[in-house]
Parts: C-alpha cells; sequence; structure tokens
C-alpha cells in the first residue's frame, strides 16, 4: 500500500513539474506598449524641454503642434497613464489619464485631463493630439 502511495506521490509531483506553453502577446498589445513608451519618452523630453526627443517621437505636424503650444515653466512633472487603446481606420487612438504640475516664477499650477493621441506607423509615432493636449499648461 505504502509503494502505490509513494509511486503516485513521485507521479504527481512530476506531473506539476511540466512546462506549460505561454501564450504570447497579441500584435494589438505588443503595438499598444510600444505606443505608450513613446508617449512615455515625449513626456520626458517635454519635462526636460528636449525638443530633438519630441521631434524623433512624433510627425512633423505633430511636433509643430506640441512646440506651438509649449508655454514657459522653470520645472514640471507630468504623470501619465494609460487609460483604452481603438484601432481605427485612421490610425491608432491611445487614450491617456493625466495629472501635471507647472512651477513657474514661483507659481505652481496644478492640472488633469484625458488626452486622445492618434499614433501611426511602425514604429509608432505620434500624429496627432485629438484631445486634452497636457504640453498647453501652464496657463
Amino acid at each position: 500500500m505504502r509503494k502505490i502511495i509513494l509511486i503516485s506521490l513521485v507521479f504527481l509531483i512530476l506531473s506539476c513539474g511540466s512546462k506549460k506553453m505561454v501564450k504570447q502577446p497579441s500584435s494589438e498589445y505588443l503595438y499598444t506598449t510600444q505606443a505608450f513608451k513613446v508617449i512615455d519618452e515625449i513626456r520626458i523630453s517635454y519635462q526636460n524641454k528636449d525638443n530633438a526627443g519630441i521631434r524623433k517621437n512624433t510627425s512633423e505636424s505633430a511636433y509643430r503642434e506640441i512646440i506651438a503650444s509649449i508655454r514657459p515653466f522653470d520645472k514640471a512633472e507630468l504623470e501619465f497613464s494609460p487609460v483604452l487603446a481603438e484601432m481605427e481606420k485612421d490610425g491608432y487612438r491611445l487614450y491617456i489619464s493625466w495629472n501635471g504640475k507647472w512651477k513657474y516664477l514661483g507659481n505652481e499650477t496644478e492640472e488633469r485631463g484625458l488626452a486622445i493621441f492618434l499614433m501611426k506607423g511602425d514604429p509608432p509615432k505620434v500624429e496627432k493630439i485629438i484631445r486634452g493636449n497636457p504640453f498647453r499648461y501652464p496657463d
């Protein structure tokens, strides 16, 4: 009886240790994570006042739109959180919830909102900010 229990226990342990197939992430998921990394690089470039970093991750029209909307600041802190991603006919829409703090000439401004970034291409680049541009503060 003990041999049967021991053999059953060995088989049970061996069956639990086998490698299972890992499901590969979908192409939509990979594109979404890549698009969010691009948005995050733009955020960091904006905070560091690095226009070349912004230009690298945007189309020419989006770059001009962002640069034209930037207001002077001494220090900016933006936090981005992805909310939703949608595949549309005109591109890939990435919805980002954001919170920001800007300091300029001793004044501190706080804002928050929901931005929609239209992404195109592979690797993704920002084609347009459809709504809630976080780079146009402080007012």
